[in-house]
């Protein structure tokens, strides 16, 4: 039954919003038919439920509001043809009307407790201060990334992202202006990447960005772009911020999550140590087991370095 269940859930996450309220509407009319056929004696209040929970959860809720206001028609018509007999003819509207609003009541329910749901799972996976991934879910991208490359080969970037002398922000204007230093950042990187990238803040001062199917080529490209923005605008706030980035180019099929997040952060602390405000890029070379670029023997080549 649990599988099932599951199964369930999977077909009905991945379909669209008509497809999920034409189900809700078939299952509600198959159950208006069972009632009707059982008759009155027996009650299948309850099984209306199923049509008004997929709507409401899998759907919104105006399309739960809607199964409930079908299932409750389907109940009263059966009653109607089925030739109950009330004692007052008003009785059968009355019991309508209750079940409707408990129907009512449920999917108000059950949405409102899909959306809090849905709020919680973005605030774990999301940095409350900056908005955009935590450290938890980027490790779950990066995870997928890993495994795609040794299914299929594909290249992928990682990347890691420290703004020069932060700590200077906060001692000199405080840490309200240096969340805006931060929020900024988080910003800037955000529209400079491609809407299939991922951007986290690791915590403090450095974010990490993951770009799927990017090759070094490609890396070098966006992670330039991406500098170039953030250091125009970490400079417009006139608070004299730079920033350090050391991108890694993956292909191997057998690599390990810290490893590659060990790559990246090795290389952009090169970057720290040779001056900061400046880009690496680098392919990760399992063998020695550092970034190397593909035409020197040198652990990194800086790519650019501004003012």
């Amino acid at each position: 039954m649990h599988s099932i269940v599951r199964r369930f859930d999977r077909i009905a996450r991945k379909s669209t919003r008509l497809e999920v309220v034409g189900t809700a509407v078939i299952g509600a009319l198959i159950v208006g038919i069972v009632d009707y056929v059982t008759g009155h004696e027996v009650s299948l209040a309850v099984f209306y439920l199923g049509p008004i929970s997929v709507a409401a959860w899998y759907a919104d809720r105006r399309s739960g509001i809607a199964i409930a206001v079908l299932s409750c028609l389907c109940w009263y018509v059966a009653e109607q043809i089925g030739g109950a007999v009330y004692s007052h003819p008003l009785i059968p509207v009355w019991n309508a009307l209750v079940r409707l609003g408990s129907y009512l009541i449920i999917a108000l329910l059950i949405d409102a407790l899909r959306r809090r749901l849905e709020l919680e799972s973005r605030l774990s996976r999301t940095d409350a201060l900056t908005g955009v991934l935590n450290g938890r879910a980027f490790a779950e991208h990066l995870e997928y990334n890993l495994a795609a490359a040794r299914r299929h080969g594909r290249p992928f970037t990682l990347a890691f992202v420290d703004l020069d002398d932060f700590k200077r922000v906060n001692d000199a204007y405080g840490h309200g202006e240096g969340n805006r230093v931060l929020c900024a950042a988080a910003r800037t990187l955000s529209e400079s990447l491609r809407e299939t990238d991922k951007i986290a803040r690791l915590g403090g001062d450095e974010f990490a960005l993951l770009l799927p199917d990017t090759d070094a080529a490609g890396a070098s490209a966006a992670i330039a772009h991406a500098h170039e923005r953030l250091g125009q605008v970490l400079r417009a706030g006139a608070r004299s911020v730079t920033c350090s980035v050391g991108a890694v180019t993956f292909h191997e099929r057998q690599l390990g999550a810290e490893q590659a997040m060990n790559a990246a952060d090795a290389l952009m602390y090169a970057v720290k140590g040779q001056g900061k405000n400046a880009v690496a890029v680098g392919v990760y070379d399992a063998t020695l087991g550092v970034a190397v670029t593909r035409s020197q023997e040198s652990d990194m080549v800086l790519l650019e370095r501004s003012g």
